[in-house]
């Protein structure tokens, strides 16, 4: 063969992957055509995933090597169209934990620096969400508990 030869150099096969669901540290985790699992490091936080095969191939297991080889994902993660509204309504309910337990009652550690307005928006946000998509974390009597916890002159 001479050096003015063409060396043609098999393709990778690209692997076809379908998202199958979320591990338990919130990775989305997707299934290759062959079986191998693959778990995208950065949350789904990316355009493109940072994919790792799973340890032991296990749905819950550790993040390991990074995928090498040319990769198509044809299921992707479903959007959820309230995942701001989940974040913030936790992020408030968190506030609330902290005021009426460690925070010892200082508002400033709420949000809103405000119990009232805290509890209005944490109302606000519960109520956007539909019937089928209330958050189950949270309840509504939660809500109302919380605002006799915190604001005693509401009845």
């Amino acid at each position: 063969m001479s050096p003015n030869e063409l060396i043609l150099i098999p393709e990778e096969p690209t692997r076809l992957l379908h998202y199958i669901g979320t591990d338990e540290w919130a990775r989305p985790v997707y299934q290759d055509q062959y079986g191998k699992l693959w778990k995208d490091v950065e949350l789904g936080d990316f355009e493109i995933p940072h994919l790792h095969s799973a340890v032991g191939n296990e749905f819950d297991g550790e993040p390991d090597i990074p995928i090498r080889k040319p990769f198509k994902i044809l299921t992707d993660k479903p959007k959820n169209p309230y995942e701001f509204q989940y974040m913030m309504l936790s992020r408030l309910q968190s506030d609330c934990e902290y005021y009426l337990n460690y925070g010892n009652r200082c508002t400033g550690r709420l949000y809103y620096h405000d119990e009232s307005k805290q509890i209005d928006a944490m109302k606000k946000l519960w109520q956007e969400f539909p019937d089928d998509g209330k958050p189950e974390w949270l309840t509504w009597e939660q809500i109302l508990e919380y605002e006799k916890a915190m604001c005693p002159a509401i009845k």
